[in-house]
């Protein structure tokens, strides 16, 4: 009976240690942040656009 309550002991602290580090793991890799420069060349060629769009009308 000791032994069993030690496999589910063991079993139960691998469990709860593998959710910890896959819920450490999700936050970091949601918490990256992206460089702005892809922002900035998005709002370049949308200006472009918006200025093309204008020359044509």
């Amino acid at each position: 009976m000791k032994n069993l309550r030690k496999i589910i002991g063991l079993f139960a602290f691998i469990f709860i240690s593998g959710i910890i580090v896959t819920v450490i793991t999700v936050n970091k890799s949601l918490n990256k942040i992206d460089p702005q420069e892809k922002s900035l060349e998005i709002q370049k060629d949308t200006t472009y656009l918006l200025k093309a769009e204008k020359k044509t009308v």
